[in-house]
């Protein structure tokens, strides 16, 4: 039987830095990214579809959005509204 590795085994070579716990975290799926958004699946796919919004990265039946991407369509998407100021 196999055993699970843990991160203070001399043999473990993969980095375990909070940086890469990060990246792991940064990880939104459909259904989180609905809820954040709070908009439909529907509306998420037909915005990929139109261009509109980036595209998910598939892993086996799964897809997922970086949450850097998701910031940086917000950021365009409001960018005007941001800028504007009352005369």
């Amino acid at each position: 039987m196999a055993r699970a590795r843990t991160s203070n085994d001399s043999t473990d070579t993969t980095p375990t830095t909070s940086r890469d716990a990060q990246q792991f975290a940064m990880l939104l799926d459909k259904a989180t990214l609905c809820e954040r958004l709070n908009i439909s699946p529907r509306t998420i796919e037909n915005m990929v579809k139109d261009g509109s919004f980036p595209p998910p990265v598939r892993v086996g039946k799964y897809v997922y959005w970086s949450e850097v991407a998701i910031r940086g369509w917000q950021r365009r998407l409001f960018a005007a509204q941001e800028a504007w100021t009352s005369h």
